[in-house]
């Protein structure tokens, strides 16, 4: 049954879905895919304070590394927070030591906690990374998600 209907003969369409219901008949998937909080990154395995990092962005199918960062695990028996705040899954705090040329005024996905709302802006503070998309130089990446035979979600 479809999402949108039409009234009949009036010409309007009528939502019956919920406004932040995905669309597609594979959305379990998209929020599998979008959800890192139950999976597990190298990061999450470093047990030493100031370890030297590398924090990525997605790039087509790959990513790129737009800054190098350092890294302190978070005390295993407290709820970790920066700047007060309690820090979502699938996120970390990382220090900003050196922003690469050209991604100054690339957009955080969380604010810094003075307000830093560019990479460049945070340089020398610490903000919010993305687990995903932090590299431990010498530490092996986890595997890339399952893929699905082509026949899943419709599609032959």
């Amino acid at each position: 049954m479809s999402a949108q209907r039409q009234a009949s003969g009036l010409g309007i369409n009528i939502n019956i879905s919920p406004p932040d219901q995905l669309k597609s008949s594979c959305a379990s998937m998209e929020l599998l895919n979008q959800d890192d909080a139950m999976l597990r990154f190298p990061v999450d395995d470093i047990t030493a304070p100031f370890t030297s990092c590398e924090l990525h962005i997605p790039k087509e199918n790959a990513t790129i590394m737009v800054a190098l960062g350092v890294f302190s695990p978070p005390d295993p028996t407290k709820t970790p927070r920066i700047h007060g705040a309690i820090i979502p899954p699938g996120y970390v705090s990382v220090s900003v030591d050196r922003v690469n040329k050209g991604f100054s005024d690339l957009a955080l996905d969380i604010p810094g906690g003075d307000g830093e709302k560019t990479l460049g802006e945070a340089e020398k503070t610490f903000i919010l990374w993305r687990k995903r998309y932090i590299i431990i130089p010498g530490v092996s990446s986890p595997p890339p998600l399952p893929q699905l035979p082509d026949n899943r979600c419709g599609q032959k």
